[in-house]
């Protein structure tokens, strides 16, 4: 009888869990009109066009941990990352731009191992988009965490939903989910009234990689 129940009562919490699951609730926020909010959230990104360099460490989900330096650009919406080896060798480049039916189009230039690994591409310039690229459009809800914190919240129906979490000084965090389930979490250390950060820190939940990025010069 204990066999027969056991596998009952994990598939009846695993559906709880699943009807349970939600996004961070939002109280009303009192104050702050929703564009002066929506304009500091804004800050967290950069008005296009810009170039950045970064030095990066990286902790990466195929068990590599090492130091390399980024370059990343974006003018148009149109994104272009490159990563080095801190001898100045290329490791990977890519561009990632729209379609002619205005949907993403990923180009990879260069890509030598292990950064030619399946699906590294579209999730390294994905992370660097939602780091650096503003979403479209205005907000669809401001409010408060539970915890007291202002966010904005871009949620479109099939895509990610982005939160910009507000602190006294300017935004600290970006958060995304996809299906309520949290994609990364992107931590902006530092005063940045240009949107480029001293120090951005980025983690992707569940065993993905971890990037530690410092700026080293932007324009």
């Amino acid at each position: 009888m204990r066999r027969s129940i056991l596998p009952a009562a994990l598939a009846l919490a695993s559906a709880w869990a699943s009807a349970c699951a939600h996004l961070p609730p939002l109280a009303p926020v009192a104050g702050d009109s929703p564009a002066e909010v929506s304009a500091r959230c804004r800050r967290a990104f950069p008005a296009q066009p810009w170039r950045a360099t970064h030095a990066i460490f990286a902790s990466l989900p195929f068990g590599q941990n090492s130091g390399l330096v980024g370059v990343t650009a974006a003018t148009g919406g149109e994104l272009h990352a490159v990563l080095l080896s801190p001898e100045g060798i290329s490791l990977f480049d890519g561009t990632q731009g729209k379609d002619g039916a205005g949907g993403p189009a990923l180009v990879v230039h260069r890509a030598v191992p292990p950064f030619d690994r399946p699906a590294f591409a579209q999730s390294l310039m994905a992370d660097v988009g939602h780091i650096y690229l503003s979403p479209a459009g205005e907000p669809t809800a401001i409010g408060r965490y539970p915890t007291g914190q202002v966010v904005c919240r871009w949620s479109r129906p099939g895509d990610e939903t982005t939160d910009v979490e507000l602190a006294a000084d300017g935004p600290r965090f970006i958060r995304t989910y996809r299906d309520v389930h949290a994609t990364r979490e992107i931590e902006l250390v530092g005063s940045a009234p240009d949107g480029f950060f001293p120090e951005i820190r980025l983690r992707v939940p569940g065993g993905g990689y971890q990037l530690d990025m410092r700026l080293v010069d932007h324009e």
